[in-house]
């Protein structure tokens, strides 16, 4: 063998041993630069993430019937979350029209999704009980003190308690996307919950 074949195989093995000295070295670097938010790689979802997400049990979110909403268990689900007060109506009614909606569209991974609304100013109405309990009956409702909630996310570019937003949770509690119709009109909404349905389905993987 020459001299010129060997040097060419040993610059051929050096290489190979570089790649996954590279690829470690640039999966180090775009980490560090999407913690910095340097890159977003969250561009490919339609709602919009938050950074940094809310810890929703840290602020003792509780069923209407008084016992406490866990997250982080072997049952929890991701869950669509309307915020709301102790009536729900016009925007409000419509946002929930649109979950329901796109939870139906889910399919066979429906079960792995559960709706709530969340009550920010005490114990919803009699009127807004009847009303879920006829038209959203698979909803659960959920009590959280609103001026907590407000500062939670207060980095938020919109207010938490926008009747045109509602959030994505993850099963471990944390609020981590949020999406805004521009208004309430059934081509805006259904564009909206074709964007919703993708990043579910992706989530959901």
């Amino acid at each position: 063998m020459t001299s010129e074949a060997t040097s060419g195989n040993k610059k051929q093995v050096a290489l190979i041993l570089a790649i996954p000295v590279v690829v470690i070295l640039l999966s180090s670097l775009l980490f560090m630069l999407a913690q910095r938010n340097v890159l977003d790689f969250g561009t490919v979802n339609r709602g919009a993430l938050i950074r940094p997400p809310v810890q929703l049990s840290s602020l003792h979110p509780h069923r209407i019937d008084g016992g406490e909403f866990l997250f982080n268990q072997p049952e929890s689900k991701w869950v669509y979350m309307v915020v709301g007060g102790k009536t729900c109506e016009g925007t409000c009614e419509r946002m929930l029209y649109l979950t329901r909606q796109t939870h139906v569209a889910l399919g066979k991974k429906t079960n792995r999704v559960e709706r709530v609304y969340l009550a920010t100013d005490g114990a919803i109405s009699p009127e807004l009980r009847d009303f879920l309990e006829a038209e959203h009956e698979d909803m659960t409702v959920l009590s959280v003190d609103g001026s907590e909630f407000v500062a939670s996310l207060k980095h938020l570019p919109t207010s938490p308690l926008d009747p045109l937003s509602f959030f994505v949770v993850d099963p471990k509690g944390w609020v981590m996307m949020t999406y805004r119709a521009e208004d309430t009109e059934t081509d805006t909404l259904t564009t909206l919950g074709k964007d919703i349905l993708k990043d579910m389905k992706r989530l959901l993987k």
